[in-house]
């Protein structure tokens, strides 16, 4: 019976290495698949030429000459232009209407409308029956004159020296009928007794009718809000301190057919230019400086505004800043107060997700896909706002990897 043949066991410093070599082949393996799994799964985009805007959000309170109009009497109130309608100084925006007055006065010219009328009536009578009577007696002298050249040398002296009184009467009479004539047109041109009743309509009217006159040319607008009187243009530095309106006007501003006391504010006037916008900011801003050109984006509307930086204070953790508009739209009449943004510098190049930078060896930049994998790009990053960055290094059309992490 033979021996058993004993298994010879290969060495450990042997068995040591395949195992590290077989745990490296596996890790390797995982690294492929993973890399593999990885450049499928990761989330991407693709890098464009943009702008990235910076800027800081405010309250913007908005400010500029404003006048308000009262009524000089008592009475009734009677507006001429409308809201928002843009008017020259020296405008009747409306009157003030005394009812017992305008009364009288509209009496007075319903009877001098009657007057004219019958005047006109009876004068027109006149002429026809004047132009009437001119044309029988012309009629009347042709005819004589006619016979008196037909009868010649022979007719007896008798009956011409009759038919030439006749004539002479004939044409006396139409002298007469001229000279009333042109009497009558002096009556027509002078008017009669309802010019006079007219003459006194009017002055009752002008009596009863008091206008509100503006001296300042701008928007007419009918409602107040207590900072009519808060800010004066020409000293607009003044605003960088706390604004402190007077409570609006109590009643609010009379309308169409009211009965207004004497002092009554009916609107104002509003002058656009120039237009100021005093902006509070929650944090301190120190990329204002004064003089800078800078883009008001008001957030309700979306209106973008330019406007230049007239005075700045800064504190410990906020800043207010007075701009002053190039130039206000109409609509921006009727607001005073709206969140806005203050746009101070914008930055043109490759704009990337803020998301896609990451940091390698100490430097700053993005994966990028290339030649069939993940290649680290440095970029130098111009400016981040609002999630999205500018960056210098890497080309439009590029396609980068968002929040990857090696």
């Amino acid at each position: 019976m033979s021996a058993p043949r004993t298994r010879k066991r290969l060495p450990w410093s042997v068995m040591a290495f395949m195992a590290v070599l077989g745990l490296v082949i596996a890790l390797n393996a995982v690294h492929v698949v993973g890399g593999l799994l990885l450049a499928k799964t990761v989330r991407r985009t693709v890098a464009e030429e943009g702008v990235v805007t910076i800027g800081s959000s405010g309250e913007a309170v908005f400010l500029r000459r404003e006048l308000i109009l009262v009524t000089p009497q008592a009475g009734v109130w009677h507006p001429k232009v409308v809201k928002g309608e843009k008017v020259p100084a020296g405008t009747n925006v409306g009157e003030v209407l005394n009812p017992k007055l305008l009364d009288r006065a509209r009496q007075l010219q319903e009877k001098a409308r009657g007057e004219k009328t019958a005047w006109e009536s009876e004068l027109q009578a006149r002429q026809h029956r004047l132009d009437q009577t001119l044309i029988q007696v012309n009629e009347k002298i042709q005819l004589l004159l006619a016979e008196l050249k037909s009868g010649g040398p022979q007719q007896q002296t008798a009956p011409v020296q009759a038919q030439n009184d006749k004539l002479q009467v004939l044409l006396r009479q139409r002298g007469r009928l001229l000279t009333e004539k042109e009497q009558l047109n002096q009556e027509a041109a002078g008017g009669g007794q309802w010019r006079q009743t007219e003459t006194e309509a009017k002055e009752l009217m002008a009596l009863a009718t008091t206008p509100v006159v503006t001296p300042l040319a701008g928007r007419f607008e009918v409602s107040l809000d207590g900072y009519e009187d808060a800010f004066d243009p020409l000293e607009y530095k003044v605003a960088l301190t706390a604004l402190t309106p007077s409570s609006p006007l109590k009643p609010a501003p009379a309308s169409a057919g009211d009965y207004v006391d004497s002092g009554r504010a009916v609107g104002k006037i509003i002058q656009e230019e120039p237009t100021f916008a005093r902006v509070s900011f929650q944090e301190r801003v120190d990329l204002l400086a004064l003089d800078d050109r800078v883009d008001l984006c008001l957030r309700a509307t979306q209106v973008q505004l330019s406007a230049k930086v007239v005075a700045l204070a800064h504190q410990e953790s906020e800043s207010v800043a007075v701009l002053k508009l190039i130039n206000a739209p109409p609509e921006l009449s009727s607001v005073r107060e709206a969140e806005a943004e203050v746009i101070y510098q914008q930055v043109r190049g490759t704009v990337v997700p803020e998301k896609s930078l990451t940091y390698q060896d100490g430097q700053e930049g993005v994966y990028r896909w290339h030649q069939g994998k993940w290649s680290f790009t440095p970029v130098r990053v111009l400016a981040v706002d609002k999630g999205q960055a500018v960056v210098s290094g890497l080309k439009p059309g590029a396609e980068i990897a968002v929040g990857l992490r090696f």
